[in-house]
This record gives structure tokens, C-alpha cells and sequence, in this order.
């Protein structure tokens, strides 16, 4: 075996092994209780003010939400790959939530005068996306760049399919008072709009994921270790998922689930078709779902959150001040 010292490219593999080694100790140095503490709460004051900024930008320009969406749909995602890409969790990227993001993204970007692109991306976004949050508990905790882009994944679409839907954007609204026909072909929507047009991406989609998931990349998944949505949702024994799947072979667990998700995911579009026509129940849809958001933050916050942060951390707790 030829030496490191000899090898033809050895100063580059040194150079390499000496920057993993040094970045290895640099993150070591970095996980003490202070600097984790610091850390996170740079990061509670940084999901604060995006939290303000978003809610701000949604009143004061709904026509033009979406910009703001798309810039933090690239920090975030980006950020979410890299991170479950180390924690062997990136095979839930190929589930549908993150389909429905990037197919959201291309109706705004790509095709943003298409009426189908519109209303399919509506019933993804105010069906399966909107009620994940409630599926998923995913909570308003602002320190957690999980929990915050998980929320993200779901909620913000769902916003931005309410501006779309009732302040669509000035260049969409000028394209449309071209034609009375591309006017009701955009604002008018049928059951079939909601239903059926949506359900025939949503359909491709779910044959290459559970051809993927569960043919092609099945041996890889359980070798590496590597966690998916579907092991996520079938380990809590409690969860009506899982009690659902359970009673099925395993060889038949993946068809089950899947089957599951497709009967869901379309009572999720039919619901949609209410959302479409009143705008005050849309509002209130929205509103419900982020309060329960909070509501789950507060519950992360007070009841799980306080006691595990102090010992995972490793300061002691501070007692508490006496009345003067």
C-alpha cells in the first residue's frame, strides 16, 4: 500500500484530511451550554423578526407575497437538504409537501398566468399542505429552524394560495381583463377544478414514490438507516396512521399507507372547493390553522421544552428571585 506521503496527490489529501480534522474540532468547540444557548437565542430573535416581517408583508402587500415566500423557500429548503442530508433524513424531501412547494413555485414563476396551474396548486396548498400543520402538529416555535421550516413547508403555501385566490398580482390581473374568458376561467371553479384536476399530478406522483420509496430504494433505506415519512407515521403505536397500516401484512403496510394518503389527500380538495368561494371562511381557515400552530408552540414550550433544554444544555436551573 503506497504511503499518504507518496501518494501522487497527497499534499491535496492532506490538505483534505487536515480541513475535516480542523472543521471537526471547530464544531466541537462550538457545542458548549453558553455558546448553545447564544445560539439559540440568536436564532428565537431572527425567527421573531421573519415572523413579524412575513405577517407585516402579508397586510400591507398581498399582491406581492409571494416574493417574500420564494426568498424564504430558497434559504430555508436549502438549508433543510443540507441538514437532513447529515441526520440521514432526506428522503422525506420526496414527499409530497415538497412537491406541492416547488410545483407552487413554478406556477408563480414559470406559468403564472395558467388558471390550471392555479387551482391545482390552491387545492394543494389549502388542502393537504394547510391540514399537514394539524397531522403534524407543527408548531410556532421560532428558536427551532425545524420546526420553523416544517411550519413553513406547510402554512406559507396556504397563504399564498389565499393572495392569489382573492389579491392576485397586478400583471395576472392585467393578463386577465384582456379576455372575459381567461377572467372566468381564472376566478370560476368547478368541484371537477378542485377535485379531479389536481388528483392526476397527485396520482403521479404517488406511483413514483411508492415505486422509489418502496421498490427501488427499499434495500438502501433500511441498510443505511435512513428515515422516511412513512416510518415516521407507522412507529407511534398510538396514531390513527399507524393503527390504520398496522392491521395489513407488511408486504402490504406500503400499499395501505398509500392508500391512505390518496383517500385523505382528496377529502382534503373537496373541502377546498369551500375555501374557493367564500372568502371569510378561507380567512378563518387560515387563522384556525396557525393558531393551532401556536397552540402547539406553547404546549412544545411549557410542557416538554423548559425541563429538556435545561438538561440538554447542562446548566443548572436558576431559582427563583425572592419577593422583596
Amino acid at each position: 500500500m503506497t504511503p499518504l506521503s507518496q501518494h501522487p496527490h497527497s499534499a491535496w489529501m492532506i490538505w483534505m484530511f487536515t480541513s475535516r480534522a480542523k472543521l471537526k474540532a471547530m464544531v466541537k468547540k462550538q457545542v458548549t451550554p453558553k455558546k448553545i444557548l447564544l445560539r439559540d437565542k440568536l436564532a428565537f430573535v431572527a425567527g421573531t423578526v421573519l415572523a413579524m416581517l412575513s405577517a407585516y408583508w402579508l397586510g400591507w402587500s398581498p399582491t406581492t407575497f409571494y416574493r417574500i415566500y420564494t426568498a424564504e423557500a430558497f434559504v430555508l429548503f436549502t438549508l433543510r437538504w443540507a441538514l437532513y442530508r447529515i441526520k440521514k433524513w432526506h428522503y422525506y424531501l420526496f414527499d409530497f409537501c415538497y412537491v406541492a412547494n416547488v410545483l407552487l413555485l413554478v406556477h408563480l414563476w414559470v406559468f403564472p398566468h395558467s388558471a390550471y396551474m392555479h387551482k391545482v396548486t390552491f387545492a394543494y396548498a389549502a388542502g393537504p399542505l394547510a391540514w399537514s400543520v394539524v397531522a403534524f402538529r407543527n408548531s410556532l416555535v421560532f428558536h427551532s429552524l425545524d420546526k420553523t421550516t416544517s411550519l413553513f413547508l406547510h402554512w406559507f403555501p396556504a397563504c399564498v394560495a389565499w393572495t392569489e385566490r382573492w389579491h392576485p398580482d397586478v400583471h395576472v390581473r392585467e393578463y386577465n381583463k384582456k379576455s372575459t374568458e381567461a377572467m372566468a376561467e381564472w376566478h370560476n371553479a368547478s368541484l371537477l377544478d378542485l377535485v379531479v384536476l389536481p388528483m392526476i399530478p397527485y396520482l403521479v406522483w404517488a406511483l413514483l414514490y411508492y415505486v422509489k420509496i418502496f421498490v427501488l430504494s427499499s434495500s438502501r433505506i433500511q441498510q443505511r438507516g435512513y428515515d422516511t415519512l412513512f416510518n415516521y407515521t407507522t412507529a407511534n403505536p398510538k396514531s390513527g396512521v399507524s393503527k390504520f397500516v398496522k392491521q395489513f401484512p407488511p408486504k402490504a403496510q406500503p400499499v395501505a399507507y398509500m392508500a391512505l394518503h390518496v383517500t385523505l389527500t382528496g377529502a382534503t380538495f373537496a373541502v377546498c372547493k369551500v375555501w374557493w368561494n367564500y372568502y371569510h371562511a378561507h380567512t378563518v381557515f387560515l387563522l384556525a390553522i396557525l393558531s393551532i400552530s401556536a397552540w402547539n408552540g406553547a404546549s412544545y414550550y411549557f410542557e416538554v421544552f423548559a425541563h429538556r433544554y435545561v438538561q440538554m444544555v447542562g446548566l443548572p436551573s436558576k431559582p427563583a428571585r425572592k419577593k422583596q
